[in-house]
């Protein structure tokens, strides 16, 4: 048995000027810059979080295994009224945890089974909570802005709750274990339920507040899933050895309940929506069907945008045809659809290991099937709507009329929305990456001071096979859930040489 804790306490401070157009480059006070090029900001806060835990584990008769914890948690992030175990006048979360496994194969009934090496059976169901909500989004507080380049005043940012508090994730777990043919074959499988309530969204907010939204905890998500993993020892000869491994994994989450439904997340000038009975993080955004090719096309497609006036300003050659969901002939936020999915069908990797005597060469791969990816990078270099630098794809684009293409015309600032959010910048990310091959030389050696040598060399992203038309479609545009899927242009994962020794002393 177990217990401990932790505290973090971080305290952090961020002050910045700046300031143009001084007299001389020699003139480096602020005090010396032109007061309407000036502007200082910055921001001090003081963040903690401490936790107590516990934990247990028991075995009988070396088949029969269980284990229990418990942990409560609190953090200045929460509100002074976000219930849970209220000590000293301070909110705590309290998560518990149990588990059992039973290993079948040390029973009486297995000995004369020979073909089964191990057997066990697991199950666990675990509670867990996640503090890492927006800092400061429980508390109520003013920002500085200027007013006519000539004042500075104080503005509502934030409206706080005190009721704000923890997500909670309860999760169950069950697993099988087993190996045969003299531990040949080998499969660890594994099915989860999780239901996740109390989620941080924001909820919108009446004009009269003065702020479009304040965070509260109004949603609740489910996800189920399997992985499995399997190890094969194809060959086990004196000189010659074969390891093979895979995995294989798949989930699906659900929203399951929101204050309002629905909300919309704009990441990287795209939309994500996310809305009850869908999962998290679909890209929605309007469909496309090419582009018009001659005038007399646009013509009798019939369709048009409103000018802010209300007036009809009909789609011309070299347009982008949009999908006109709603049927009333205008294009506009009704018209938008899912149009993408981030969340993969299976994900997985395998591995393969060969040894000949003292020479060992092994190779990792890894996959990912189904997954949409919004080519946030490509829809900057493809807009042409700006004076911003495009890409040589851009040669493609739409000059005259009849001319047949993809790539609409490039028009200043793109009065008819061609480049607007849509499946056009939607692309299957689907990939298979040979992520590492390593080759390793295992110095034959009796030494009473060194147990084993070995000098390997290693390369890391060897190649990607995949559709996609970025440069790299494994990324993270960032951790929070609503912006996977989202590549914003981020340095790619390169191709990296190593070399090492390992000694066993």
């Amino acid at each position: 048995a177990r217990i401990g804790g932790r505290f973090y306490n971080t305290y952090y401070r961020y002050i910045m000027g700046q300031g143009y157009n001084t007299g001389s480059d020699y003139m480096t006070a602020l005090s010396n810059t032109n007061s309407d090029l000036r502007t200082l900001t910055g921001y001090e806060y003081t963040d903690r979080n401490a936790a107590w835990y516990f934990n247990a584990d028991y075995a009988y008769r070396h088949r029969y295994f269980f284990n229990v914890g418990m942990s409560l948690e609190t953090s200045s992030r929460f509100g002074r009224e976000a219930g849970g175990l209220d000590l000293c006048g301070v909110s705590w979360g309290y998560f518990p945890s149990v588990s059992g496994a039973w290993l079948v194969s040390s029973e009486k009934f297995m000995r004369n089974v020979d073909f089964i090496n191990n057997l066990k059976v697991r199950v666990a169901y675990t509670m867990s909570g996640n503090d890492n909500l927006p800092l400061f989004a429980n508390r109520s507080y003013f920002t500085s802005t200027s007013f006519v380049k000539d004042a500075t005043g104080l503005v509502l940012a934030n409206i706080g709750n005190e009721k704000l508090k923890w997500e909670t994730t309860a999760r169950t777990n069950i697993g099988l274990d087993f190996s045969m043919f003299s531990n040949r074959l080998a499969v660890n499988a594994d099915v989860f339920f999780s239901r996740t309530k109390d989620l941080v969204t924001r909820r919108p907010l009446n004009d009269e507040a003065g702020l479009e939204y304040f965070w509260d905890n109004d949603g609740e998500m489910k996800n189920n899933g399997l992985e499995v993993a399997v190890k094969v020892r194809a060959l086990d000869m004196r000189d010659f050895k074969l390891n093979i491994g895979a995995t294989v994994g798949h989930y699906k989450n659900e929203v399951t309940s929101l204050e309002n439904g629905s909300f919309i997340t704009e990441v990287c000038d795209g939309q994500v929506l996310t809305e009850v009975g869908r999962p998290v993080g679909v890209f929605y955004g309007y469909l496309t069907d090419g582009v018009y090719s001659t005038s007399q096309e646009a013509t009798e497609a019939g369709l048009a945008i409103l000018s802010f006036s209300g007036q009809r300003v009909p789609f011309q050659a070299g347009d982008m045809r949009f999908v006109d969901v709603k049927k009333d002939g205008i294009i506009n936020e009704e018209d938008r659809v899912v149009i993408g999915d981030p969340n993969p069908d299976i994900y997985g990797n395998f591995d393969l290991t060969f040894q000949w005597k003292n020479l060992e060469l092994g190779a990792l791969f890894t996959y990912s099937l189904g997954n949409d990816a919004y080519n946030a990078l490509r829809a900057s270099l493809e807009s042409g709507k700006s004076l911003y630098n495009q890409s040589s794809s851009m040669e493609n684009r739409w000059m005259g009329n009849g001319q047949q293409t993809d790539i609409p015309r490039a028009t200043y600032d793109d009065p008819m929305g061609n480049s607007r959010f849509s499946d056009r910048w939607i692309e299957d990310a689907s990939y298979l990456k040979f992520k590492r091959l390593m080759l390793t030389y295992h110095v034959p050696m009796r030494q009473n001071f060194i147990q084993s040598l070995s000098v390997w060399a290693a390369v890391n992203n060897v190649c990607t096979l995949t559709k996609y038309l970025g440069v790299d479609p494994e990324f993270s545009y960032s951790t929070s859930v609503l912006e996977q899927g989202v590549d914003g242009g981020l340095p790619p994962q390169s191709r990296s040489f190593q070399l090492g020794v390992n000694i066993n002393l």
